[in-house]
Order: C-alpha cells, then sequence, then structure tokens
C-alpha cells in the first residue's frame, strides 16, 4: 500500500510540475519571439499550438528510449482525444465558440488527412523509421507553408483572426529564466510521469497502453487546457481552436514521426480494436464544426465531455469496436 501511495505522489507530482514548467517554457519563447521581432500572429501559432504539446513530445519520447511503447502511443492517441472532447468541450460551457476562421479550415483537412494515415499505417503494421520521415516531412511542409500564408495576410492586412493579449515577461532576465525553467522542468516531470505511471500499471496489472490513454492523456493536455480556459475567458475562440488543431498535428506528425525513426512500433490491439475508432471519431467531430464555419455552443460542449465520458467508459470495459464491425458486415 505503501508503495502505490509513493506511485500515486510521484506522477501526481510529474504532472504538476508538467504543467508549471510547460506554462513557464510557453510564456517565455512567447515573450523571446516578440523580442526577435516575429509578430504575435505567428508566435501565438507555433509557440501556444505547437508549444502546448511539449508534454506530449517529452513523455513519448521519453517512454519510446525506455521500451515502453505502449506509454508513447498511448499519450499521443488518448492527448488527441482529450485535446477535442475534453479541452474543447469545457470552454464551450463558459462561451459560444465561432469556428472556421482564417486558415483553420485548412488545417482541419491535413488533421483529418495525418489521422488517417495514422490509423492507416497502424492497421498494416506500416509504422517504421521510414514512415516517420515522411510523417515529419509533411509536418515541416505544414510549418512552413502555414507561417508563409498567415505571415503575408497579416501584413497586408487581412484579419486573420487571432489576437494574444496574455501579458508577457518585460524583461530579458525574466525571459530567459522561464525557458530555462521549462526546459529544466520538462523532462524532469516526463521522468516522474513515466516512471509512476509504469509502476502504477505494474502494481495493478494494467497494461502500459491504458496508462498512456488516461492518466498521461489527461495530464498532458493539461496546458492545452489551460490556455484554452485562459483564451476562453477572453472570449478568444479563434486561441481555442487553433490550440487544439495545432497541438494535434503536432502530435500525430511531429511527435508521432519522432517515435517512429527509433525502430518500427507496433501498436497493442487495444488501438486497432477501439482507440482508433475513437480517434477517427473525435477528430470527425471537430471538423463537423469546424468545415462548415459552425459554432461549438454551450449544448455541443457538454454532447463533447459526455462523448469523452462514454470513451473511458468503454476503454475500461474493454469495447472491441472492431470486432462489432466485423459482426455486422
Amino acid at each position: 500500500m505503501a508503495e502505490e501511495i509513493s506511485l500515486y505522489a510521484i506522477t501526481l507530482g510529474g504532472l504538476i510540475l508538467l504543467a508549471l514548467a510547460s506554462d513557464s517554457l510557453v510564456r517565455g519563447a512567447m515573450s523571446f519571439s516578440r523580442r526577435l521581432g516575429l509578430s504575435p500572429l505567428l508566435a501565438g501559432i507555433f509557440v501556444v499550438g505547437f508549444g502546448t504539446s511539449l508534454p506530449e513530445l517529452t513523455i513519448s519520447v521519453s517512454a519510446a528510449l525506455e521500451g515502453q511503447p505502449g506509454i508513447a502511443l498511448g499519450n499521443l492517441v488518448g492527448s488527441n482525444i482529450a485535446n477535442i472532447w475534453l479541452v474543447l468541450a469545457l470552454p464551450a460551457l463558459l462561451f459560444s465558440i465561432s469556428t472556421g476562421h482564417f486558415g483553420q479550415r485548412r488545417s482541419m483537412l491535413v488533421l483529418l488527412a495525418a489521422t488517417a494515415a495514422w490509423i492507416g499505417l497502424a492497421a498494416f503494421d506500416q509504422f517504421t523509421p521510414l514512415a516517420g520521415m515522411v510523417l515529419l516531412a509533411v509536418f515541416v511542409l505544414y510549418a512552413i507553408t502555414v507561417a508563409w500564408q498567415t505571415h503575408g495576410a497579416y501584413t497586408a492586412g487581412t484579419d486573420v483572426g487571432f489576437t494574444q493579449r496574455e501579458k508577457q515577461p518585460d524583461t530579458l532576465f525574466m525571459t530567459f529564466a522561464m525557458i530555462t525553467c521549462g526546459v529544466i522542468g520538462l523532462p524532469i516531470a516526463a521522468y516522474l510521469i513515466v516512471d509512476g505511471g509504469v509502476g502504477l500499471a505494474r502494481a495493478y496489472d494494467l497494461p502500459e497502453e491504458y496508462i498512456g490513454l488516461t492518466l498521461l492523456a489527461v495530464g498532458t493536455s493539461l496546458p492545452e487546457l489551460g490556455v484554452s480556459l485562459i483564451a476562453a475567458l477572453r472570449r478568444q475562440g479563434d486561441v481555442v481552436i487553433g490550440n487544439v488543431l495545432g497541438s494535434n498535428l503536432f502530435n500525430l506528425l511531429g511527435i508521432g514521426g519522432l517515435i517512429a525513426l527509433f525502430g518500427q512500433l507496433d501498436f497493442a490491439p487495444v488501438f486497432k480494436n477501439y482507440d482508433h475508432w475513437i480517434l477517427g471519431a473525435a477528430t470527425l467531430t471537430l471538423a463537423v464544426f469546424i468545415l462548415p464555419k459552425g459554432k461549438v455552443s454551450r449544448l455541443a460542449g457538454l454532447a463533447l465531455l459526455l462523448a469523452y465520458a462514454v470513451y473511458l467508459y468503454g476503454l475500461v470495459n474493454g469495447w472491441n469496436i472492431l470486432a462489432q464491425v466485423k459482426a455486422l458486415s
């Protein structure tokens, strides 16, 4: 019992440090970007959207290097599901979020393609280093294209629908101090979380995939959730949507491609039987709001939360969607 309490304490401490270090790094990087003369828009896209995925990057890479692919993959898949059905849902309960603004529809199409590619590669056991290189190349191309198009539109005076009002540290010392704290804190937090998560999985005889899909997925989505709730309170809906899109793309193409370079990854049956179906459904849910330029209302936010609760219930109870589909065909 004492050992289990210790494992919970280690994991919780890691999650708290993770949230603090991520927030410190994102704030410091935003301030540094401004000092370099980057527009607040571009800094927001790449630092807020991709920066909040640094916990997923740190934990998944650490888990992959330590021979825990279930945690690495579960963290990414679970985080993408949580980003849509949890991180988007909670801000929507505060106010309705308009979608389909500048650049969102293009990014949504890329996310749909990336999700389909991820599921397809896993289904046919083709998640190899070559696939990883392709995913990384697509991610780099996407980032360059978005930066070029957005900067061009911004300088031309087009309303790109993004405002960044969050107060940043004014002094150069504070900027580098926050970046340093984030860079040092993230790997320490990742070590604590992976060590505690693996220990809990072994203590309760749970597959490591379940720890990655639940505890770590929600934990590493805390920075996205924090940014989205702050944006919701300030009625900055574009930040909420951009945060989810940027984070999910970074998870699949950037982090997924990176960990694939370490060697072919074998997905546990739970991914093919259940979680990848949910990942596809969650991504399509986001597309239903963005592509027609709709609104994520309070009622829709409540429905997304309910969907996430049903997903967790099905995961715990071993639902097998693939078996049901085969039975109907």
